[in-house]
């Protein structure tokens, strides 16, 4: 049993805000980030995880968006599961846990990719999966018949980490009230090429689910798939990633949107559509110095079926530093360019990734500092 845990503060520049008077403006902010709480379990048969994070007492969780403004008036868990080894290539997990849903990150930057903000990336949901890794194949199936549980905060039912469908808060225009339920999600991953440093690996994921609508009281689906190629070759790595999601929320109102929400927010995004994205990036040999660096830059596009709706997209170009004597103090530094992207400019986050926003680009830039224990 590992228990520990981190501390972080964050530093935002954002290029495109707006002040009190609707003014455009850049500001700045440094402020406390989270605590987050881990203890880890592992033996020849069972294993387990547990994550736990408190947010509050900055910028974001201030006075004008209806919060008292201390840290940890906003928490929730992150994952928390159980497992059991079958034997050297099987096991089963059971809890709030991981979507197998292509990579759990994929890219490097410290907000994911698009992939996160239309619940594709780094989600974890309440269930159980089945696992199987030899040397070159690795299946994944997995069912869950929720998702991870609303926790504390101020919103209607987006206290969570991961982007869920949920009901909306009543901010949202046009914002709907679901939930996803019986999911169904399997990913199958193939070695194409393997050797001590060079790797290529084809992963495929689909994503089944039905959507229950909490004003109709009838049913929608999701239907998502994705196709990705990952290549490591020496202190080179590359990505690409195409997937569609197609999701029918059957809503009372507008069904070419859904509401969905995560840290104590929500927002809409487009209902269907196709996403891209790329990466590529380096280790940096940085010789006698007391750092590891690592070097990225992907760009993901979201392109929408809805007519008229203006198409999401962000580049990242982002550093991730570590110190080499214990690794526990990491810094990310992404700068963010993005055009209707609910994370980057003023006025995009309710409706950016739905139908879109002002079609302008705008910039940000974060730098995540952590201490971990």
């Amino acid at each position: 049993m590992k228990l520990g845990g981190a501390i972080r503060a964050r530093y935002d520049l954002r290029f495109n805000d707006a002040g009190s008077d609707g003014g455009r403006r850049t500001s700045s902010h440094l402020s406390f980030d989270t605590l987050l709480l881990t203890a880890d379990y592992d033996s020849s048969v069972l294993f387990g995880a547990a994550q736990y994070r408190f947010y509050g007492g900055s910028f974001i969780y201030g006075h004008a968006n209806g919060y008292d403004n201390y840290p940890g008036e906003v928490s929730f868990p992150v994952y928390a599961y159980v497992g059991a080894k079958l034997n050297d290539k099987q096991k089963v997990t059971v809890g709030v846990q991981s979507v197998p849903f292509d990579d759990r990150w994929w890219g490097s930057a410290f907000f994911n990719s698009l992939g996160f903000v239309y619940g594709l990336e780094e989600v974890y949901n309440a269930g159980v999966t089945f696992s199987h890794k030899d040397s070159a194949l690795g299946v994944d199936l997995g069912y869950f018949p929720t998702t991870a549980p609303n926790a504390f905060g101020i919103s209607d039912d987006s206290a969570r980490f991961s982007v869920n469908i949920v009901k909306g808060d009543s901010y949202v225009p046009d914002g709907s009230r679901n939930a996803e339920r019986n999911m169904f999600v399997g990913r199958v991953q193939y070695q194409l090429a393997s050797s001590d440093h060079r790797s290529l690996t084809l992963s495929g994921s689909a994503w089944l689910s039905t959507i229950h609508n909490f004003d109709t009281g009838g049913n929608g689906y999701r239907r998502s798939y994705a196709l990705s190629l990952k290549a490591e070759s020496g202190p080179w790595h590359a990505k690409l990633l195409a997937a569609r999601q197609v999701i029918n929320p059957r809503n009372e109102g507008r069904s070419d949107l859904i509401t969905v929400g995560d840290y104590d927010s929500s927002y809409n995004i487009a209902a269907r559509g196709n996403m891209a994205f790329g990466e590529m990036g380096r280790t940096v040999d940085t010789g006698h110095l007391p750092f590891n660096l690592n070097l990225y830059a992907n760009y993901a596009r979201f392109m929408k079926d809805g007519s008229g709706f203006r198409d999401t997209e962000r580049l990242t170009l982002g550093a991730f530093w570590s110190d080499k004597a214990t690794g526990r103090f990491r810094v990310w530094s992404d700068l963010m360019i993005g055009r209707n992207d609910p994370y980057v400019g003023a006025g995009q986050f309710l409706s950016g990734a739905g139908q879109g926003g002002d079609g302008k680009m705008k910039a940000s830039l974060i730098i995540l500092m952590g201490y971990y224990f």
